[in-house]
């Protein structure tokens, strides 16, 4: 064989070993498509040599079923043959989802340094800044983004955020970036509701129910907008609406403490007292030993001329005023948890929420530590799923890592063959 044929004869197998290559990707994407991603690795597995595409092909493939160190693992392998900062990107996005935010800033810090003009990155990594406290990084971020797009409403958005958790001092400058966020995108309903929020914190009435209203009228469903215009119907005396928005709430199937509660209230300024009482013991089935319920009750029976139970009522209601120590309880658990010993931290958070069973934070450590110690995940996934029922519209953040947890335990139980009661 000559020179000329045997270059010819090389070429030939790259591109046969390419174009094989190109087929195994494309049939692995179409195996993972269809929900088969375990022969779509099995295929890529079995590829030689190990190509760049291959290896980031089977990453993503990792990162998508939430296998995050096997990603990390072949993402890296996969840099260690050719530089690329989208790969780096998905690498350090991987590392978020594994918990790891500090080797993602650095990643995305490193991607920033060489590509400055990634605005979505530098968005990114602002928010990532924030949730890792720090805010004065992440504030020089948003206000560069601002400077490179000032259209943008997500930037006012976040550094409007930032400002409300300041405190007292930052309160005005949030205000103000959420009504710049507004004026970019009138129909912004996160920044509406902060809105709604921060003029009825300054009593500005009308402000508010303006505010209230917009967000009602581009999402009627809305359980946020809803439960304000109740409470600021019931706050300016107009009873009917209040209860028009309850009932709406209620439709929504918010079902919870907080609108039975204040049905009886309304019911009660109205004087139609089987209602109130009706309202009242539907929320002291979602917690008995609310003293301000029994106290409520107290009122209307009063009102009523039954002071017999009038007085049992209010008895109870003194009983229900327990000693403010459930706090203490959840910080000796969080202590405990610092010192991995995590048997005292569950027993400290089951008291603590017995102590005071609307103190969510209690239940969510509960859950959290549960699922790190038994052996059965059964006991965590019940916690998680009363924090659901219970407090899904305490906390947005939480409530999105419960819904998420939850998601993955029950297809981790489906694949195993574990039956949930």
């Amino acid at each position: 064989m000559n020179k000329s044929h045997l270059t010819l004869f090389i070429i030939l197998l790259l591109v046969f070993k390419t174009e094989a290559q190109t087929s195994v990707l494309s049939v692995a994407d179409s195996l993972y498509q269809s929900g088969d991603y375990k022969s779509a690795l099995t295929k890529l597995g079995k590829v030689q040599p190990q190509t760049f595409s291959v290896l980031v092909k089977q990453g993503e493939i990792y990162q998508k079923t939430n296998n995050y160190s096997k990603a990390i693992e072949l993402y890296k392998k996969a840099l260690s043959k050719k530089e690329s900062l989208k790969v780096k990107q998905a690498l350090g996005k991987s590392y978020l989802a594994q918990g790891n935010a500090n080797q993602t800033i650095q990643i995305y810090e490193e991607i920033l340094f060489k590509d400055s003009a990634n605005l979505l990155l530098k968005f990114d990594l602002a928010k990532l800044y924030t949730k890792e406290y720090r805010k004065n990084d992440a504030i020089t971020l948003l206000e560069s983004l601002i400077q490179a797009d000032s259209l943008n409403p997500g930037y006012y958005y976040e550094l409007g955020k930032i400002y409300k958790n300041k405190g007292a001092s930052g309160f005005m400058k949030s205000g103000n970036y959420f009504l710049d966020t507004y004026r970019r995108d009138s129909t912004h309903l996160k920044s509406i509701y902060e809105l709604s929020k921060f003029y009825k914190q300054i009593r500005f009435k009308d402000s508010t129910m303006v505010f209230i209203d917009k967000g009602l009228k581009i999402n009627p469903k809305s359980i946020n907008f809803n439960q304000l215009k109740a409470n600021e119907s019931y706050a300016n005396k107009d009873f009917q609406t209040t209860l028009i928005y309850l009932k709406k709430l209620e439709e929504l199937n918010f079902k919870t403490i907080f609108t039975y509660k204040l049905f009886g209230l309304t019911y009660m300024k109205l004087e139609d007292y089987d209602n109130a009482e009706k309202y009242f013991e539907k929320a002291l089935k979602r917690n008995f030993e609310d003293a301000s319920l029994y106290y409520n009750i107290g009122i209307l029976k009063k009102i009523q001329g039954d002071l017999k139970a009038a007085e049992m009522n209010f008895m109870i209601s003194i009983m229900n005023l327990k000693p403010d120590i459930d706090k203490q309880y959840y910080e000796l658990g969080l202590i405990h948890l610092e010192q991995k010993k995590l048997q005292k931290a569950i027993s400290d958070f089951k008291k603590s929420y017995e102590n005071n069973s609307n103190n969510h934070y209690a239940l969510f450590q509960l859950a959290m530590a549960s699922n790190d110690f038994y052996k059965d995940k059964t006991i965590a996934l019940k916690y998680f799923e009363t924090y659901l029922k219970r407090f899904d519209s305490k906390d947005k953040d939480i409530t999105a890592y419960v819904t998420k947890q939850l998601r993955e335990m029950k297809k981790e139980f489906f694949m195993e063959g574990v039956k949930i009661e």
